[in-house]
């Protein structure tokens, strides 16, 4: 055999072999990316990689299609070696995916306790919160954004909105310090609404008694003269039953214009003569 023969026997051996693995499916690749795809799918890809997950799954189903294409008469050579290709990819990304995933859990388990930490911190201060904070409102509405960020494994979201809670804990803890003191020193004042009544539009005032109080002190709190007492007691007798024992709780009409009956009042307050409890006076 001539060494020119010898040299087209060779070539026509090797075309034969390459062409022969060309047209062989990429059997191996195809389960290495399924069973990676597999994998990811166990460790909460779906989840917690999902944009990633779905980009890896398209190459294979790319690659599926490729081989399917080639069954069924296609060019076996070019399409065996594109999908391949596509599988080899698909197989790296998922394993990519897998790693993704696993960091992401594990932040999202982060937030998740500090979500129960945050609700905790949240409800020690719920009924004084819901009361006198306009803060704490909003951050029970953070509380549930944190909660929906973690149920679609956004974990770094969730902390971030999380950490806002944490820094309106001083600011809703100042609020409730605020209202508490702003309604105890409305009580101690009594509650005095400028509200009409029936019979008298603009001229009554109401006015809530609180423990301690007295006429006189009222009289000498609204009218800026104790000795206006009876002005009180006239226009609330249907509770006052005496003028020297009233109860807290109870709500009084203070009038306002009073010039008319003011020396009346004074008089009746300086010459009362000898009383009893519940004379009737």
């Amino acid at each position: 055999m001539s060494r020119v023969t010898k040299l087209l026997f060779t070539a026509v051996i090797a075309a034969a072999v390459l062409v022969s693995g060309c047209t062989k499916p990429p059997v191996q690749e195809m389960d290495n990316a399924r069973a990676a795809m597999k994998a990811a799918q166990e460790g909460g890809a779906e989840m917690c990689a999902g944009t990633e997950y779905l980009a890896a799954k398209q190459k294979l189903e790319a690659a599926e299609a490729k081989v399917a294409e080639a069954e069924k008469g296609g060019d076996k050579s070019e399409l065996y070696k594109q999908a391949k290709a596509e599988l080899i990819e698909a197989t790296a990304d998922f394993e990519k995916v897998k790693l993704v995933a696993a960091d992401r859990a594990k932040v999202n388990e982060q937030a998740k306790a500090e979500l129960a930490a945050a609700k905790n911190n949240l409800a020690a201060n719920a009924e004084d919160g819901a009361k006198y904070s306009a803060t704490y409102q909003a951050a029970k509405a953070k509380l549930d954004e944190a909660q929906g960020l973690i149920d679609k494994c956004e974990g770094e979201k969730a902390l971030a909105v999380l950490k806002s809670v944490s820094a309106d804990n001083d600011t809703i803890q100042k609020e409730i310090a605020e209202g508490k003191a702003a309604s105890v020193k409305a009580e101690a004042k009594g509650s005095t609404v400028a509200t009409p009544v029936a019979g008298s539009v603009e001229d009554i005032m109401k006015y809530k008694v609180v423990k301690g109080d007295n006429l006189w002190n009222i009289s000498k709190a609204k009218y800026l003269n104790p000795f206006m007492w009876p002005l009180i007691y006239w226009a609330n007798k249907e509770q006052i039953k005496d003028p020297d024992l009233i109860f807290p709780g109870q709500v009084f009409k203070i009038r306002k214009d009073v010039d008319a009956d003011k020396a009346k009042a004074v008089d009746y307050s300086k010459h009362r003569g000898p009383w009893s409890l519940f004379d009737g006076k």
